[in-house]
Formats: C-alpha cells, sequence, structure tokens
C-alpha cells in the first residue's frame, strides 16, 4: 500500500487562503490544495494517513473535514498521539504497527507537512510553505515518490 502522512495547517489550509468552513468550526482547505491532493490520490493510487495535530479531534471529525471539502476517497487512518514525540516519531510508530497486517502494510510513502520534524524519515518528507501548501511542485514531486 502507499501512503501519504499528511499535515493539514500549512499544507490543505493555507496562509493565503483564509475562509471558515460553513460546516465545521475551522478553515477550509485552500480549494487547490484539494485538487492537487486528488490528483495524487488517482495518479498513485495512495491513500491519506492523517499526521496532523487535527488528528486529536478523532476519525470522525477528520472524515467530516475532508468530505466538507470534497474528498470522498483515500483516507485510511491517522498516525498515533505520543506524548513528547516528534512527528517523524509517530508516523514509524504507525509504519511499525501497519507493517503486521498485510492489509495495511506500507510498501511506499511520502510525508507532507510544512515543518521539517522528521527525524531520519526526513528523506520522505515533501516540505511545502505554510503560505501556499500544496503546489504544483509539491504535487509532482510527491507523484514521483510515490511511482
Amino acid at each position: 500500500m502507499k501512503v501519504i502522512f499528511l499535515d493539514i495547517d500549512g499544507v490543505m489550509i493555507t496562509g493565503s487562503y483564509r475562509k471558515i468552513s460553513s460546516q465545521y468550526d475551522g478553515y477550509a482547505f485552500d480549494p487547490t490544495a484539494v485538487e492537487h491532493l486528488k490528483e495524487i490520490i488517482v495518479k498513485t493510487g495512495t491513500y491519506i494517513v492523517v499526521s496532523s495535530t487535527w488528528r486529536k479531534a478523532g476519525f470522525a471529525r477528520l472524515k467530516t473535514m475532508f468530505e466538507a471539502n470534497g474528498i470522498y476517497e483515500g483516507l485510511i487512518g491517522q498516525t498515533p498521539v505520543l506524548e513528547y514525540s516528534r512527528r517523524g516519531e509517530e508516523i514509524k510508530e504507525y509504519l511499525a504497527e501497519a507493517q503486521y497486517d498485510p492489509t495495511t502494510k506500507v510498501e511506499k510513502f511520502v510525508i507532507l507537512d510544512d515543518l521539517n520534524d522528521m527525524g531520519e524519515l526526513l528523506p520522505y518528507l515533501v516540505q511545502t510553505n505554510w503560505m501556499v501548501g500544496l503546489n504544483q511542485e509539491a504535487k509532482e514531486k510527491v507523484i514521483e515518490m510515490l511511482k
């Protein structure tokens, strides 16, 4: 399975698109980032695991956010919340747990985030700029890495 470990603020919610959602409490996703993410999913057959701090609100809340922004497919999970850990360590924990189940084993992955606290997973990071989020350049890098 191919997975994108997805941050939300700075990737899907951008500094240049600050619109309050009418369907949930918080900012709407940047429509350009949404279209890029959808294209990645279609072209690579990848799934989304949320690594953002938004995951602390629960999977049902994440599903509502994604669907309200027009993303109906691909969202399969979220990384664990580990006390005093960097995001890279939480992603490593998810990968370790997923490897024991053939239906969830991750064969390729990319991390999409505006921060770089990934530790040894830094080579898998496609870092975005919080103002523009998931743009054309980042989309192309992700697609190339997941091929």
